[in-house]
């Protein structure tokens, strides 16, 4: 009895609404993934990397001797002037200064190449999900994370970075 109560309304509902509506063809994208998979985008990461390895080899030689300077100082802090230990803190100090500054400088670069690379490939990302919604007679494109399951099919993500790949 009390689901007849539920169903009959909704049956009722669902004949007030227009053809059209059960007829909409919906998509989705994951967008960050068909950016990061695109060529473009890989040979962008590529080249980033090779020009952050200096950072990051003097990061981490950094870290190396800041390490070895908190060694030095527990294994000889005890024995050691309070003259040297400050020199000592000191030291350790000044490289942990300059291994934040060259973190944040890693941080401030990678973050401009990644909106750079975005600037330049959202135009062709759009103007592909366009030609891809009617091509396939879609009305709504969604993004993929905002849907919790999708046939196959319906995710755009592969041809769009076929066609990015293709763009050149």
């Amino acid at each position: 009895m009390m689901s007849r109560f539920f169903v009959v309304p909704f049956l009722a509902l669902s004949m007030l609404l227009p053809v059209s509506a059960h007829a909409m063809r919906i998509a989705v994208i994951d967008r960050e993934t068909a950016l990061l998979s695109s060529n473009t985008a890989k040979l962008a990461q590529d080249k980033l990397a090779r020009d952050m390895q200096p950072q990051r080899d003097r990061l981490e030689r950094l870290r190396g001797e800041i390490r070895s300077l908190e060694e030095r100082f527990a294994k000889e802090g005890a024995g050691m002037s309070e003259t040297a230990k400050r020199q000592l803190q000191q030291q350790a100090e000044t490289k942990a200064q300059e291994f934040n500054t060259l973190i944040e400088q890693v941080q401030k670069r990678t973050q401009d190449a990644q909106q750079e690379l975005l600037k330049r490939m959202v135009p062709t990302l759009e103007t592909t999900l366009e030609e891809l919604r009617k091509a396939g007679n879609y009305d709504i494109i969604l993004e993929r994370r905002a849907v919790v399951l999708v046939p196959p099919e319906h995710d755009l993500t592969k041809k769009v970075v076929d066609r990015l790949n293709a763009v050149r």
